[in-house]
């Protein structure tokens, strides 16, 4: 069987990545326009409400998966999800710096 993470660190990792997902997803940002010119609004949308859904049920077990093996299994679950959600954001603020040099005018490095 699998060693399971320290609690304390699966909550503070997961606590960070859900913090620099929503960091990097603010309202009327550049990242936000673009996502709505692309038509991924509704779904970063539904993104937002995930993770900060995590927020609250982090907020809520605080503390309560040591020596609780199911729930820090689930938390080293949500925290892998996590770092793919937050690849994607990065990756979707890519495909926009990509296309910005892209148009006329633009002659900056990406």
């Amino acid at each position: 069987m699998e060693a399971v993470e320290d609690a304390t660190t699966l909550e503070a990792a997961i606590g960070w990545l859900a913090d620099t997902i929503l960091a990097n997803l603010p309202a009327g940002g550049k990242l936000d326009s673009w996502i709505r010119q692309a038509g991924l609004g509704n779904d970063i949308g539904k993104l937002k409400t995930e993770v900060e859904a995590v927020e609250m049920v982090i907020s809520a077990v605080q503390g309560r998966a040591a020596g609780n093996k199911p729930l820090a299994r689930s938390l080293a679950a949500v925290k892998e999800l996590l770092y793919h959600a937050d690849d994607v954001v990065d990756e979707l603020d890519c495909y926009r710096l990509q296309q910005q040099e892209l148009q006329p005018g633009n002659f900056g490095i990406c």
